[in-house]
């Protein structure tokens, strides 16, 4: 099975912030221009990982769970009662567990997003929601492979 590209995304994401993160600290003891090369470099890399992230539907209930953290992220101060849900929804779509309360509350939350009554900054993160909730909302197929008899087990079979 192929791995979410979400997933993948994100966690390119994540190691990129990091190497953001030790990158400006270079660049803060010695302003060489190399540090400061790398920092923009970074930065724009950071970028296009945001926007491919924002244009792929995640696969899978972990990619799902990716979608509702980054969407946590954006959220404004006003409305960070709301950001412990939303990580508390990501943890159990990232343990696979796809449950219906979370995702009519995932829905409701889109919806008010939406509306605009929570701000422009709230209005980012509803199309991530959008994706997660395509994401969370796909249905799982589950495959069993069944066994070929064993020629002792044919003989035993009525004719």
């Amino acid at each position: 099975m192929a791995i979410d590209p979400v997933v993948v995304l994100a966690e390119e994401l994540r190691a990129r912030e990091s190497a953001l993160r030790q990158a400006v600290q270079r660049y803060e003891l010695n302003h060489a221009r190399e540090n400061g090369e790398v920092v923009n470099t970074l930065l724009a890399s950071i970028k296009s990982l945001y926007r491919d992230l924002a244009e792929t539907r995640p696969t899978s209930a972990m990619g799902a769970s990716e979608m509702v953290r980054l969407a946590a992220q954006r959220l404004p101060f006003s409305l960070s009662r709301h950001v412990n849900h939303l990580h508390e929804v990501a943890d159990r779509l990232g343990e696979g567990r796809r449950e219906h309360a979370d995702l009519v509350w995932l829905r409701a939350m889109r919806a008010a997003l939406k509306g605009g009554a929570c701000g422009e900054q709230a209005m980012k993160a509803a199309p991530l929601l959008s994706l997660a909730i395509a994401g969370a909302a796909r249905p799982v197929v589950v495959f069993r492979a069944v066994e070929e008899p064993l020629a002792d087990d044919l003989a035993y079979l009525p004719h």
